[in-house]
């Protein structure tokens, strides 16, 4: 459907068609309950901000429902999945950068 060769069966129209290239990431998404909406402030990076200065904090990370999200105090519920492993991979990758280029 994404390459245009097959119809939706659905008839939703896509307005891009990319091609769909690996790695693929996957989760399982249930029903659930949230009981944090906000947080501390990341940057694309996922780099925690100061409060007090709003430059990243050097070292330190964070992904998930510690933080603020894309979505900032007001979300519908289940969006934060994608937000978890999106932000949780970047955060990973970026840690490991961090690490790496301290000699560790």
């Amino acid at each position: 459907m994404v390459a245009g060769t097959q119809k939706d069966p659905f008839a939703k129209p896509l307005d891009v068609k990319q091609p769909l290239k690996a790695p693929f990431y996957a989760m399982r998404l249930t029903p659930k309950l949230h009981y944090c909406m906000g947080g501390i402030a990341v940057n694309p990076r996922s780099e925690v901000l100061s409060t007090t200065t709003l430059a990243p904090i050097p070292g330190l990370y964070a992904a998930g429902e510690v933080t603020r999200g894309v979505h900032g105090m007001d979300r519908l519920g289940g969006c934060s999945s994608v937000d978890c492993m999106v932000f949780g991979l970047e955060a990973g990758r970026n840690a490991a950068a961090y690490l790496k280029a301290q000699g560790n």
